[in-house]
């Protein structure tokens, strides 16, 4: 399993993010969400059932959007993957655990993505808040950035994924069955980046909130969707341009060969 240090992520010691137990109306109150502003690290809460209430600026920096409070569920991250590159669904992410189990959630360590793909692998702090009897009523999440090993990148994601990583140059050797295995993945992966891209849009269909917010998020959808395309696009140019190169040698071959068997061109 990948790890990453948290060195330098906000420069923030162990801690267990506990908070007296709130009343009913704790998140909507001034002097409560003055405690998170004052918070350096990205921080936001849930209602007991998992929908945002609140969350500072930090974490809308980190999330790359402003979620809609009241409307999204669980976490404000647009995708979240595990440390090994699988897609996690929101309804599994950490925050949902810590609220369906009644625990705190502690060094568990994921990948968010942004709208415009960038990957960051943080380490969530999520804790459900009781009131006096005991019965869970709201949580809390803080979410420490973390710094990749260097040389690596934040992760290596399967093409499932749909974030964009760059794609290493194609090993010599290849011959033209291993071109054409390739030429259809990466034609498979074209289809992901449009599946990807219709879905992401689908899914801003119910936004009700800022108008600019939304066009912003779709900016931001449309410039990852055009790296990838640039990406795989440049895949296969390459793919193209070795196969051609491989048939017109086995072209030459080819004829090298006939010249040879052709009793016309014995010398006498």
């Amino acid at each position: 399993m990948a790890r990453w240090s948290r060195e330098n992520a906000l420069g923030l010691d162990d801690f267990d993010f506990v908070l007296d137990a709130p009343d009913r109306g704790w998140n909507y109150e001034r002097s409560s969400s003055e405690l998170f502003k004052q918070t350096k690290a990205p921080a936001y809460t849930t209602d007991a059932d998992g929908w945002l209430t609140y969350y500072n600026e930090a974490a809308a920096d980190l999330w790359g959007y402003r979620p809609e409070l009241g409307k999204t569920r669980w976490c404000g991250s647009w995708r979240i993957f595990t440390t090994e590159g699988a897609h996690l669904p929101l309804d599994q992410c950490p925050m949902a655990v810590a609220l369906k189990e009644g625990r705190a959630v502690r060094g568990v360590q994921a990948v968010l993505e942004r709208p415009d793909g960038t990957l960051i692998p943080f380490l969530p702090h999520p804790t459900p808040l009781r009131d006096a009897s005991g019965a869970i009523v709201a949580g809390s999440n803080v979410l420490l950035p973390l710094t990749p090993p260097a040389g690596s990148s934040a992760l290596d994601l399967a093409s499932e994924g749909g974030a964009e990583v760059p794609l290493a140059d194609l090993p010599e050797g290849l011959e033209l069955d291993d071109l054409t295995g390739c030429l259809q993945r990466t034609l498979a992966a074209q289809a992901d980046v449009e599946f990807g891209f219709q879905i992401d849009c689908e899914r801003l269909e119910a936004w009700s909130g800022s108008e600019a917010e939304k066009e912003r998020i779709v900016r931001q959808l449309e410039s990852k969707r055009q790296r990838q395309r640039t990406l795989l696009n440049r895949r296969l140019d390459q793919l193209q341009q070795r196969a051609k190169r491989l048939m017109a040698e086995a072209q030459e071959g080819k004829a090298t060969a006939r010249m040879i068997v052709d009793p016309r061109n014995t010398l006498h």
